[in-house]
């Protein structure tokens, strides 16, 4: 595959199952699954995989994840997560081997300069395929009680302003107009 055909390859990441400790933050009947600074490796992988789909399509200069940012000493990441939303891989002959991933919404914990600390939606990126088909809407009060009132980033995306509106959603600083992040 040549670097100009991988840069429009937009194939889902596919990764083995393996034991993640944070997926037991999130509650049995939610369709994503935390990943975190001590998510296996693979899973931290596939994360950064999609974050990159997110800046091509929105053509930022730096990608919004790494799976290597876990590492880094200092870094303030121990609570900042990546929710990933996927499915069992079907199609090979043993079932639930490999998990495929087709999006994901980045939290992270955000000590602003000029307001209180609070839980930040960074970015959030679905495969073309799989946008329009609820997913985020039957995350949304799964996300809400595990980071309460998220703030979410500018600049936000057509699609993330419409579900922000469809789900009557505003942050609370939102209208102040000296609150420049």
């Amino acid at each position: 595959m040549s670097a100009t055909s991988k840069y429009y390859d937009l194939a889902a990441p596919i990764v083995k199952i393996k034991l993640n400790v944070h997926a037991k933050e999130a509650p049995a009947d939610c369709n994503f699954e935390p990943v975190g600074w001590c998510s296996p490796y693979t899973y931290r992988k596939a994360a950064e995989r999609l974050a990159y789909c997110f800046r091509r399509e929105f053509d930022y200069d730096s990608v919004q994840y790494t799976a290597e940012e876990a590492n880094f000493e200092g870094w303030k990441v121990m609570r900042d997560r990546v929710l990933m939303f996927g499915e069992n891989d079907q199609s090979i002959s043993q079932p639930n081997t490999r998990r495929l991933f087709y999006g994901a919404v980045s939290v992270r914990w955000i000590e602003w300069e000029n307001a209180p600390a609070s839980w930040a939606l960074n970015w959030a990126w679905f495969h073309p395929y799989e946008r329009r088909r609820g997913h985020l809407t039957r995350a949304w009060p799964h996300i809400l009680r595990m980071y309460p009132n998220p703030w979410p980033r500018h600049p936000r995306s057509p699609s993330m302003q419409a579900f922000l509106e469809k789900m009557n959603f505003t942050h609370p600083l939102e209208a102040i107009a000296d609150f420049v992040i």
